[in-house]
């Protein structure tokens, strides 16, 4: 018999469950599928040994358990029994439709009070928050530079991370001035450079560093087929 080659759905299978499971559902050698998670550095499958980073905590109660087991590549009981150890309660499926207003909030008030304005949770507003890089009412510090008309003019028009280069500012202070005035980022366009980032660092980190959304560089990095960094 020939060299039975892998393909990349079955190299995403790969550390998502256990060998033994991997090599029922592939019908290939459990010794195989251990050499071929090995050859690819992947982690074997611990539904309960793998620690929790802060990234993964911050998504309990954002989405049914179930679709942050997929999402984590974790058992939905490991992820069920970290949710109720941390007190978040489970995910409503009538989620609050963030508006350019809403987020404009987060910048303005605590975290309660967006919750109790919005009917939302507190916990859905401070990831909310978190997501979009702003930081807690009352902890800003004092802008001595600050902003211009014509520099608020280029906000939306070009990456937060390339307009805080152009403008001299830091990323999450061009991300939060955007977020102020309502401003939709533009298009995300992704460079090799930046996609090598992906699953080498939580997602909220990556997003930090390119100046986008956590949701992009979610959306992304599943598009590529990469799994979440810790």
């Amino acid at each position: 018999m020939g060299t039975q080659y892998w393909t990349a759905d079955e190299d995403r299978l790969l550390g998502t469950m256990s060998d033994r499971d991997v090599a029922k559902r592939l019908g290939r050698a459990r010794g195989t599928i251990i050499k071929r998670r090995r050859k690819l550095c992947l982690a074997p499958f611990r539904p309960y040994g793998r620690p929790w980073s802060r990234a993964e905590e911050e998504l309990l109660g954002t989405m049914p358990d179930r679709k942050l087991a997929r999402r984590l590549k974790r058992s939905v009981q490991s992820v069920a029994a970290r949710r109720r150890a941390r007190h978040i309660p489970i995910f409503h499926s009538k989620k609050h439709r963030w508006t350019p207003a809403d987020d404009k909030l987060l910048s303005e008030r605590p975290d309660a009070q967006v919750a109790m304005l919005l009917g939302t949770s507190r916990l859905a507003a401070k990831h909310r928050r978190l997501q979009l890089g702003i930081w807690r009412p009352g902890r800003e510090y004092v802008r001595l530079n600050p902003w211009q008309p014509e520099e608020e003019a280029l906000l939306g028009t070009a990456s937060d991370r390339e307009l805080a280069r152009r403008l001299g500012r830091g990323i999450s202070s061009v991300r939060q001035r955007r977020i102020q005035l309502g401003r939709q980022s533009p298009c995300c366009h992704w460079t090799p450079e930046a996609d090598a980032l992906l699953g080498k660092m939580p997602d909220q980190a990556v997003a930090q560093r390119l100046g986008f959304t956590v949701r992009a560089v979610a959306i992304r990095r599943q598009r590529l087929g990469i799994p979440a960094g810790g």
